[in-house]
């Protein structure tokens, strides 16, 4: 398949995935190994996935950030957006205790582990409307910087 763009690669054939796709008339592509043809927003939509650069990290995130941080219980978090990937074989999260929401830990684990910037820019804290969740995200986000600086302390003690 001749590539619109110079940097992606041949789009294998979805349907069969062991060819790769010719073109085939306007906007569409035939596979010659099964005779699956598509068009439309997919293939334009595969045609940009096959265009996106290479991950840097081992795990990048949907929104773009080039790599997710590993947390201490194996869970990926994005510290651009603090979306988390939990792995299949992790169980629930033990080291959350249930005497705060949600938003706190959201908040704690940008302050222990995310990019140390403004919280005026923080686009995780803007996840959360109400005042009380925006106000425990900065309880928490606040609870695990100091954990970070302790941590840090440590770390240059020893």
């Amino acid at each position: 398949m001749e590539n619109t763009t110079s940097n992606a690669s041949p789009l294998t054939c979805p349907f069969c995935e062991s060819a790769p796709l010719e073109d085939f008339g306007r906007n569409s592509a035939r596979c010659r190994t099964c005779g699956g043809v598509l068009g439309g927003e997919l293939l334009e939509m595969l045609r940009r996935i096959v265009a996106l650069p290479d991950t840097l990290g081992r795990h990048a995130c949907e929104c773009g950030h080039p790599e997710m941080r590993l947390l201490p219980d194996d869970v990926y978090r994005c510290p651009a957006c603090g979306a988390e990937v939990v792995p299949v074989s992790a169980g629930a999260a033990t080291w959350k205790s249930s005497d705060h929401s949600e938003a706190y830990w959201s908040g704690w684990l940008d302050g222990r582990y995310g990019e140390q910037k403004r919280l005026s820019t923080n686009r995780v804290l803007a996840r959360w409307d109400s005042a009380q969740d925006r106000l425990d995200f900065y309880r928490g986000h606040r609870a695990g910087r100091e954990a970070r600086v302790a941590r840090r302390g440590l770390i240059e003690a020893s």
